[in-house]
């Protein structure tokens, strides 16, 4: 597989992490998928379904209609544009990101039972959002900072509204 050019990253809201799983449930997940003739699949009987399609898009609505504070909604904006003039930052987030920071914003509010956006909710999901939309100048790299050491400095240099 190939890298995908910027373009096309910025078309994702989010970059999660993942690490890798924890010893005991690799082996139990090797252990399973080595045992039998059915290779190479892992018994998901034990799942439940949790939501259906329906649930998820009724969550959705729910989210997007959370009141949003016009400061809040300002400092997602800064945030985003703050990534473009950052040093240790040869690209910058574009305007994809002030609404993903925004959308993104409104689901953990959504998630932690609040009724309307707090610039918490913004910054909590900011490492997700901008991480595949910026890129290290090649010194900070060399210096072995990663993108998110970068991001943290500017999430503690942006102010957030107090409200």
């Amino acid at each position: 597989t190939y890298p995908l050019p910027e373009a096309e990253l910025d078309r994702f809201m989010l970059k999660l992490r993942m690490d890798y799983p924890a010893q005991d449930e690799e082996l139990s997940m090797v252990r399973q998928v080595t045992r039998s003739s059915k290779a190479d699949m892992l018994d998901v009987a034990p799942l439940r379904t949790l939501l259906q399609a329906k649930d998820i898009l009724a969550l959705q609505k729910i989210a997007s209609d959370l009141p949003l504070d016009e400061q809040v909604l300002d400092y997602a904006v800064r945030l985003a544009r703050a990534t473009r003039t950052w040093p240790g930052l040869t690209i910058g987030a574009g305007p994809r990101a002030s609404i993903a920071l925004v959308r993104g914003g409104r689901a953990r509010a959504l998630l932690r039972g609040g009724d309307f956006v707090l610039p918490d909710d913004i910054k909590g999901c900011a490492l997700a959002v901008l991480r595949h939309r910026v890129r290290l100048a090649p010194e900070l790299d060399i210096e072995g900072l990663s993108v998110d050491q970068v991001l943290q400095q500017l999430l503690a240099q942006v102010p957030a509204p107090r409200l």
